[in-house]
């Protein structure tokens, strides 16, 4: 199994500020830790957890550093200030030299109206796709419509582009109490899905609830409609942790994804623990997923 979306961080050697938010996960979280609660799951891909954004290149460089005997880091998906436009390129080739290096990801969860379609914006994902890096996308849920304009825009300029979108685009659960139609989060993730080249993370949902609610029924439903969304050639596993201690914890979050793809094909079933993940990050590398 590859879980797709793994953050690591050392608040003693980088600065996350908003970690200052979350008092109960701010502390050092390293591959120790996650080995601990993640039994079973050797293989990960690391996403940028938003440490200063000068700092970008010394975290990719300290992940790919990290050994320990239970956790196979197999992809870096590095920060990258990609709202630069044609500036950012040179931060990109540093990237490229980098081997670990797979993907880019510039969060835009918080930004206001209008950074995602800034032509500057579009500019950085075009050369981002060009380098043959791939890009994961961060956004919520009223963020959608802006997005799908920009991927479709994207896709038109380069068709080799690459997207995952990370947990199925933050539905805000609390609030919608359930009804996935809130912000138009269902009909906006079928729009996205029908973009060719776009996948997605079965991630991050149980933080877009309550913390407490623990309503696993809830959460189900945003599952299942990625589900009919997008096929298992275009969905991959994410634990998302440390966040996912936020709201239950790792072997939560785990059991929930488990019941929801029970009932597919056992090729299918491993598409989404496993081969997705590994064909949308490394391609035709080759490596050694057995132990």
């Amino acid at each position: 199994m590859i879980d797709a979306h793994l953050h690591l961080w050392d608040p003693s050697r980088l600065d996350y500020d908003w970690l200052s938010y979350v008092p109960d996960i701010a502390g050092r979280h390293g591959p120790e830790d996650w080995a601990a609660e993640a039994a079973g799951v050797r293989c990960a891909v690391f996403v940028q957890a938003d440490c200063a954004p000068e700092q970008a290149l010394a975290e990719a460089d300290w992940v790919a550093d990290l050994k320990h005997p239970a956790l196979d880091i197999l992809a870096v998906v590095a920060f990258a200030p990609l709202e630069q436009g044609a500036k950012v390129a040179p931060h990109l080739d540093a990237l490229v030299a980098r081997p670990l290096v797979r993907g880019v990801r510039r969060s835009v969860q918080n930004e206001a109206a209008g950074f995602i379609a800034a032509p500057d914006h579009l500019d950085g994902l075009v050369l981002t796709a060009e380098r043959g890096l791939t890009i994961d996308v961060c956004a919520r849920d009223h963020q959608l419509p802006e997005l799908h304009q920009t991927l479709t825009a994207l896709l038109e300029r380069a068709p080799q582009a690459r997207v995952v979108l990370d947990h199925l685009g933050k539905p805000d659960i609390a609030a919608a109490n359930g009804d996935l139609n809130h912000a138009d989060w269902a009909a906006n993730l079928k729009r996205l899905a029908a973009l060719p080249n776009v996948f997605a993370k079965l991630s991050g949902l149980t933080a877009q609830d309550a913390w407490d609610a623990r309503r696993d029924d809830v959460v189900r439903r945003y599952l299942d409609h990625a589900l009919d969304c997008f096929t298992p050639d275009r969905l991959m596993f994410g634990g998302d942790w440390p966040v996912v201690n936020l709201a239950g914890g790792y072997g939560r979050w785990r059991d929930l994804f488990e019941a929801a793809i029970a009932a597919l094909p056992s090729s299918d079933r491993e598409k989404i623990r496993t081969e997705t993940a590994r064909a949308f990050y490394l391609g035709g590398v080759d490596k050694d997923l057995s132990a």
